[in-house]
């Protein structure tokens, strides 16, 4: 698409907008400072995940981004575990995680995570309706791989349902 400059951002926004509501996952438009423009999904379609679409100021591509905030119940049994136990287990995860394509970030850090925040740029030169879903898709991958982990290894906190019974 060549340099970045405002009406692509602009061409962005209407594209993106079009192709979201054209697949039913547009749930509204948020209002962010740090960005041009900002949408939060339902992807995939009827799940209760939701992702945000942002193109940040300044910025040459639009992030797809979505965090995963513990169970309470999965985060005391994670930092209740023997600590080598523990570090075993979110060493595993970062290994895995490495081999993705989205980026994470284990918040606040690694050894006292709460949540993960799950990302992927797609850049104004490739941006594709294919690409955005790709980047979708990547990213809830990543989301159900942790909610997969958690519940293998602690019980399913979905209490009856949601992403674990979904996506079996």
């Amino acid at each position: 698409m060549g340099n970045f400059s405002e009406s692509f951002s602009d061409e962005a926004r209407r594209a993106v907008l079009e192709w979201i509501k054209s697949e039913g996952i547009f749930k509204r438009e948020v209002s962010d400072e740090m960005a041009d423009w900002h949408y939060v999904v339902e992807f995939p379609l009827e799940s209760g995940q939701v992702s945000d679409i942002v193109m940040p100021k300044g910025k040459d591509f639009v992030l797809v981004v979505s965090g995963l905030v513990f169970a309470e119940e999965h985060y005391k049994a994670l930092h209740s575990l023997p600590p080598n136990k523990k570090k075993e287990m979110i060493f595993r995860w970062k290994m895995d995680l490495l081999f993705r394509n989205a980026e994470f970030r284990m918040l606040p850090d690694d050894m006292s995570i709460q949540r993960i925040d799950f990302s992927m740029p797609v850049y104004l030169e490739e941006l594709t309706k294919p690409k955005l879903f790709e980047a979708l898709r990547e990213v809830f991958k990543c989301k159900l791989y942790i909610i997969w982990q958690l519940n293998h290894h602690f019980g399913d906190s979905s209490r009856g349902g949601g992403v674990e019974a979904m996506y079996l």
